[in-house]
């Protein structure tokens, strides 16, 4: 019998009048149906009409990639899915450019559990997430969900109604190394070994900063006992890869709020200090920079605040370079720390968010109203206002902003154009942190980060 199934059909296209059938055996009738139902079929159509698009190589991948801007939601997620499925390397290629937030729903989700801060608290491969419960330090996947072991935390004592007073938790950025801080002694450990690697004693509690340049880690020391004097809470530079005490600053006076900013660039501290003048709130802010080595300090600024200056949330760079205050009459002033000079008066509240990357400034309108100012730090511009509030993560290209939202959910912004690209509900109390992934696929949350939010105490992980 001789086998006519690749003969043209009654419908089918030919070219020049002439049947030939294409190198890669799609035959074009077939293409032309499924691009008449992309343009005017019912959402199922076009759904089945994707799935028979995938069969005819790269031709039909065309059509999927062209549905991922359709105007139903549920063809777009079945052109994503499909996408993901394949293994051309033009698939792989605008997966990376493209984002599915729209699809996004809660993946993992643990309860009871605290947090010190998530950009702390998760692994530099976003592959482990680090809480705390009940004197116990766990460890999570973050692709699965899954527990991947607990480490005991030493604590004065089981009853410490905040755990966060006396413990800190951060990773070491770019290796597998974990500092824990409490009761006086730093521990690092290799959370794929599970072992202590080494010990770090002194008499703090701790907040850390590290300098990948020389391998070192900075502790900023918190008077947990009475063995310090008020003006003597030391800063330790550790060489983590030997154990070796580097230096010990002191000569700065009691700072109820501090930052610390190891230069990424420079061997060099940067340390802010919040010395608070009365019960009103009002203080002085100095920043302090230090030679890490020598334990010398290079330069001292008191930042020149009038009478009306008055902020709670002083904030930092990454880098020390730029600070953010705020004053009483709303006007967020940006200084470079470098000239000691304000560049920019903006208007607004604390708390303040800074991506110098992308020379972006977001702020607060007022301190009830749940809106957020996102400010053009060369312009000097308003760029959106945007109806979200604290907390604020950015994606590493700076193209996305998340934030909190009005009755505790999450919100993911276009940065350039301003508009919303989804909503994610699930918290049952107030959102207080908010981490994004270097590649923008997973989105961390969490609730009660203190005893002050005890409703959820919740963290949820967010992805496709």
């Amino acid at each position: 019998m001789v086998d006519n199934s690749q003969e043209p059909k009654e419908h089918d296209v030919s070219l020049c009048g002439h049947y030939k059938v294409p190198a890669d055996g799609v035959v074009l009738g077939e293409l032309e149906r499924i691009n008449q139902l992309m343009a005017y079929g019912r959402i199922e159509q076009k759904i089945d009409a994707l799935l028979d698009a995938f069969e005819y190589g790269q031709a039909g991948l065309e059509i999927i990639i062209h549905s991922l801007h359709d105007s139903s939601r549920e063809v777009r997620e079945a052109a994503y899915f499909l996408l993901q499925e394949s293994t051309e390397l033009s698939a792989k290629e605008v997966l990376q450019e493209y984002i599915p937030y729209e699809f996004f729903k809660c993946l993992h989700a643990w309860n009871g559990e605290t947090i010190m801060s998530l950009c702390s608290s998760i692994s530099s491969d976003w592959k482990t997430l680090v809480s705390v419960d009940n004197a116990k330090c766990n460890l999570w996947d973050l692709r699965t969900g899954q527990l991947i072991r607990t480490l005991d935390i030493d604590l004065p004592n089981n009853d410490v109604d905040n755990v966060t007073d006396y413990v800190n938790i951060a990773f070491i950025p770019d290796t597998q190394t974990l500092l824990i801080a409490s009761e006086g002694i730093v521990s690092v450990w290799d959370i794929q070994t599970d072992e202590i690697i080494r010990t770090l004693k002194g008499n703090y509690a701790g907040s850390f900063a590290t300098n990948l340049l020389d391998k070192t880690t900075i502790s900023l020391g918190r008077r947990v006992h009475d063995d310090y004097s008020d003006s003597e809470h030391p800063v330790k530079v550790w060489n983590l890869q030997t154990g070796q005490l580097v230096s010990t600053i002191y000569g700065h006076n009691t700072a109820e709020e501090s930052d610390l900013i190891v230069n990424s660039s420079e061997q060099f501290l940067t340390i802010m200090y919040c010395h608070y003048k009365d019960a009103r709130g009002f203080y002085d802010i100095v920043i302090k920079m230090w030679d890490l080595q020598t334990g010398k300090r290079i330069d001292t600024f008191n930042v020149p605040l009038s009478k009306s200056d008055k902020t709670f949330f002083p904030t930092l760079s990454q880098d020390g370079k730029t600070l953010v205050t705020c004053s009483l009459d709303a006007s967020i002033k940006v200084w470079n720390l470098q000239t000691k000079k304000i560049v920019h008066i903006f208007q607004g509240y604390p708390p303040f968010y800074l991506n110098l990357e992308a020379n972006i400034l977001v702020s607060s309108v007022s301190r009830a109203d749940k809106t957020i100012i996102v400010w053009d730090l060369i312009k000097g511009e308003k760029i959106h206002t945007l109806q979200g509030s604290a907390p604020v993560a950015f994606s590493t290209n700076a193209k996305v902003l998340v934030t909190g939202g009005a009755d505790n959910t999450i919100i993911v912004w276009d940065l350039q154009t301003g508009d919303k690209l989804c909503v994610l509900e699930g918290h049952s109390s107030q959102i207080v942190d908010i981490a994004i992934s270097p590649d923008g696929q997973t989105i961390v949350s969490s609730s009660d980060i203190s005893s002050y939010f005890a409703n959820d105490a919740t963290i949820k992980v967010w992805g496709v």
